[in-house]
């Protein structure tokens, strides 16, 4: 039984000429070519009128948690050998992981930064930084037809003073947008405790001033939750050594009022009260002691667990506009251009079959 299969052969030659023939119908395309890369750089320089300035204000700290030494040493040694004891055991620290950056981003942190004078070294009644955000970003102007909302301001606002419920609700909206699209906060690793927060808007001074302000407000935060409790004992012990100094100098005063420099020796009981306030100011002494003792103890503790936060780098004048540059774009729109000729090239040539097609056969 015999049975007819063909198998088409394609030649280099063939593979050559469907080439030429491809190129030679993109000649023929030029026109729809540089009208494409026409209309590429009218979007490119569109887009670049278009877009609004974007400053950046960038700052970094180094954050440095103060642990127990042993602890401490152990997890280092045993991170030589690619052990995290540190994730095992569990952290003890406040803003150890990653909350630090959740705090960074926090609303009660933003809105009283917010709440803050751009101008607070000279004009108490400046306007803040929540109503600089309503200016450039274009809520007054979008919010026009409601009075209350396009007149709303933060002008006569005072720190420590509950605000209205229409000032809580722009707050509130312009918190939602400034963490979605103009603050990031992350670590530059995530092993290491450099921490970089950025604020990206069209108005310079707004991204200086809140980027610093925003770290400030997280760096005071910080310290003051981490040392709270000790610093509440340590007022309490200074509190108590200060009676306990009031108390002693007041027997000091009274065993000195007691002692009788003639008294007849034939009466013993005239030296009991001078016996007696020695002993309690003996007693009032000794506490005293104790607790300076333990008050410098709590101090050195204190010391101890204050964590060390530094700036690294600052926001400075000018800063980095981040807009993509006018000559990026025209790149961008030329190749755009060829790039979609191509592939409406490809779509749309249809190759001729070659007259020169080798076929064998093979039979069963």
């Amino acid at each position: 039984m015999k049975s007819n299969n063909t198998i088409p052969v394609l030649k280099m030659s063939d593979l050559m000429d469907g080439v030429l023939d491809f190129f030679k119908y993109l000649l023929q395309k030029i026109r729809l070519a540089l009208l494409l890369i026409i209309l590429g750089l009218g979007f490119s320089l569109g887009f670049y009128l278009m877009q609004q300035p974007k400053y950046a204000g960038k700052v970094s700290f180094i954050l440095e948690e103060k642990s127990g030494g042993m602890g401490g040493g152990i997890s280092g040694l045993a991170s030589q050998f690619g052990f995290d004891i540190g994730g095992l055991t569990g952290s003890a620290g406040l803003f150890a992981g990653d909350n630090i950056l959740d705090i960074l981003k926090s609303r009660t942190i933003i809105e009283k930064v917010l709440l803050s004078r751009v101008d607070s070294a000279t004009n108490l009644k400046s306007a803040t930084l929540a109503d600089s955000y309503l200016l450039w970003s274009g809520l007054h102007e979008k919010w026009k037809k409601n009075t209350a909302l396009s007149t709303c301001n933060f002008t006569h606002t005072i720190a420590g003073k509950a605000n209205t419920r229409l000032q809580d609700s722009v707050l509130l909206v312009i918190y939602q947008q400034l963490t979605k699209k103009y603050v990031t906060a992350e670590r530059l690793n995530k092993k290491g405790s450099i921490i970089e927060v950025v604020t990206t808007s069209p108005n310079e001074i707004f991204s200086k001033l809140f980027t610093e302000r925003l770290v400030l407000e997280t760096m005071r935060m910080y310290v003051d939750l981490k040392t709270s409790v000790a610093a509440k004992n340590i007022r309490r012990m200074e509190q108590r050594s200060d009676s306990l100094m009031q108390l002693l100098n007041t027997k000091s005063y009274k065993s000195a009022n007691l002692q009788v420099l003639d008294a007849n020796i034939a009466f013993k009981s005239s030296a009991v009260p001078v016996e007696l306030s020695q002993r309690d100011k003996s007693v009032t002494y000794a506490l005293y002691t104790e607790v300076m003792k333990n008050l410098e103890a709590s101090r050195m503790a204190l010391a101890g667990q204050t964590p060390v936060i530094n700036l690294l780098d600052n926001a400075k004048y000018p800063l980095e506009d981040q807009q993509i540059p006018l000559l990026k774009l025209i790149f961008i729109g030329v190749f755009g251009g060829l790039g979609l000729m191509l592939v409406l090239a490809f779509i749309t040539y249809a190759p001729s079959p070659s007259p020169d097609l080798v076929t064998t056969k093979t039979t069963a």
